[in-house]
């Protein structure tokens, strides 16, 4: 592989390249859909008992043709100030859950008293994930209104909000008694990562779609029209995430890797391509173009975020008006020369670049996304001597040593987690409660107070022994050890560091979820769209074979019906 596509640890598990990922065909939405496309699973409205004030229930199922899955929506009425997207808010416009089955009687009366509570309710094994969403209300009532009215909604307000509804919260895996992720199932909702987030969330796109439509039914009558197909495929699910996606990143180190390894083996498995066919160079051209536009509507408030959008729109027009690309990629090993133009224009660029690649080579990529999943069990050989583990921390923890307080401010932060929400947080060492309690996520100054013991024993001592003079060094050993195997599996920085930005976390794991138009609110919480141009239902019913790589809106006139 090139050197200008590193796959080395060191380069790579970077928090400002980690924080420049976009979305793959590798991400769990786009698998999803995939899936749902190639075995023509059947969406069914089963129940909708919504009036017209948009309070009630819905249920709508999904058939895999080989289980039955449902989403229990229930819509409720609250006040523009009861209505956040905090993690301590307690009333949410819908609240909802995937269901394995069909909920009987019983289990419905059960949902009903329980699924509103969310952390405070009493679930069901046959619940699958957990969730809550709230209004997008600039672009929901006006929506609503012009439907009603019998006009489509403004173009701008649909581009730069892109969608209706909103979730700040999607539990799953065994969280609050719900059913547990299980890789050796043969259902692949249940066994591969995040699917049935992703099938929750995809779910709730089309409700959000059969809502505003039922609703401006409801209001204008025979005045009132539907929302324009290219709108609805268009919008996506919105989001709001914040601190509690970060520790899942240093808790699940083998899946972290498997997610790094997989993504930069197959780029390295494209980018040595000797020669790239006619119809793919056109994809790819063609595809450039695309993310020129899509990156043209990408609109946030956030400053940093700002530049980094202009400079890519520059550098992907600057990449898309120069000749001499077209014969770049005409000639041999095209992907690594045009890489080489390339290498001195920003990661985000860069990282969209390696998502077209990705793109132009679906039966490939298809291929290894099956492989994204992992056993986080793993049997430790704790037989090493001091004098082993000290090579090991030296090879591949050398950025976390301090020998010369290189690191300043590197416990500035420590990690909690809240008692009333349980969810993380991130105190000041010096300034806020706590420090006692803090969670094991600062692996810098976990490495440095390991080393520096290691120092005071016999080189020659077992590992094994070691953890019985020193018991709270167990933890830590443990994720070196796994990191000599799994070497994607560290972030190479401090996350207790002064400077360091959880968001570049939450970007991380968001790419691999398929989000778009990440939208920075602050270092510690970011809004994003999901399914942004995913087709519906009816559409893939029809076999309509839809490209909704980085989803543009084309322009159209909202004044026609």
């Amino acid at each position: 592989m090139n050197h200008l596509i590193s796959d080395l640890p060191r380069d790579l598990m970077k928090l400002d390249i980690l924080g420049s990922f976009h979305s793959t065909r590798l991400s769990f939405s786009r698998q999803l859909i995939n899936e749902i496309f190639k075995k023509q699973w059947l969406f069914n409205i089963l129940d909708w008992k919504i009036n017209s004030k948009g309070k009630g229930f819905s249920i709508i199922t999904v058939n895999t043709h080989e289980n039955i899955y449902s989403l229990i929506v229930f819509a409720h009425s609250i006040s523009d100030e009861e209505r956040s997207d905090r993690v301590i808010a307690d009333k949410w416009d819908l609240t909802f859950t995937l269901f394995r089955g069909v909920p009987s009687k019983k289990e419905f009366i059960h949902l009903k008293k329980n699924v509103p509570l969310q952390e405070k309710g009493q679930h069901l094994n046959k619940q699958i994930t957990l969730s809550r969403a709230n209004k997008s209300m600039r672009l929901y009532k006006h929506s609503l209104n012009n439907l009603a009215k019998g006009k489509q909604p403004d173009f701008k307000l649909v581009r730069d909000i892109g969608y209706l509804l909103r979730t700040t919260a999607v539990y799953g895996n065994g969280k609050f008694g719900i059913n547990d992720f299980d890789i050796k199932a043969k259902c692949k909702v249940l066994r591969n990562p995040f699917w049935a987030e992703m099938l929750t969330v995809y779910m709730l796109k089309y409700f959000s779609i059969e809502l505003i439509n039922f609703l401006a039914k409801a209001k204008g009558g025979t005045k009132s029209i539907k929302l324009d197909e290219k709108i609805s495929q268009f919008i996506g699910t919105g989001n709001a995430t914040g601190l509690g996606m970060a520790p899942y990143i240093i808790n699940h180190p083998k899946l972290i890797h498997t997610w790094i390894d997989k993504k930069y083996k197959l780029l390295k498995k494209i980018s040595s391509k000797k020669v790239v066919g006619q119809n793919r160079i056109k994809f790819i051209i063609v595809s450039l173009k695309k993310a020129y536009l899509h990156i043209c509507q990408w609109k946030v408030e956030d400053t940093i975020q700002q530049r980094k959008i202009l400079k890519s729109r520059k550098e992907l027009s600057s990449i898309i008006n120069n000749k001499k690309v077209l014969l770049l990629l005409k000639n041999e090993f095209p992907l690594t020369n045009l890489m080489s133009c390339l290498k001195d224009f920003s990661q985000e660029t860069k990282e969209i670049l390696y998502s077209i690649f990705i793109e132009a080579f679906p039966v490939i990529s298809d291929n290894i996304s099956n492989e994204m999943s992992c056993d986080e069990n793993e049997l430790i050989n704790f037989n090493y001597t001091i004098l082993k583990l000290k090579k090991i921390i030296l090879k591949n923890y050398l950025w976390a040593i301090n020998k010369k307080n290189k690191y300043k401010n590197i416990d500035h932060y420590f990690w909690y987690v809240s008692e009333t929400k349980e969810e993380p947080r991130l105190g000041i060492k010096n300034l806020d409660n706590g420090y006692d309690k803090r969670l094991p996520l600062d692996i810098c100054l976990q490495v440095n107070q390991l080393y520096f013991l290691l120092n005071k024993h016999s080189k020659k001592l077992k590992i094994s022994d070691f953890i019985l003079i020193n018991p709270e060094m167990k933890y830590i050993i443990k994720r070196i050890l796994i990191n000599e195997k799994y070497k994607y599996s560290e972030i190479h920085e401090s996350l207790t560091h002064k400077k360091m930005k959880p968001i570049d976390i939450l970007r991380f794991k968001l790419s691999f979820f398929g989000a778009t138009k990440f939208d920075p609110k602050s270092n510690l919480w970011t809004r994003i769209t999901l399914f942004q141009g995913a087709p519906l239902p009816y559409q893939i019913i029809k076999k309509q074979k839809i490209e909704w790589f980085f989803p543009i809106l084309e322009n159209y006139d909202s004044s026609i019906s």
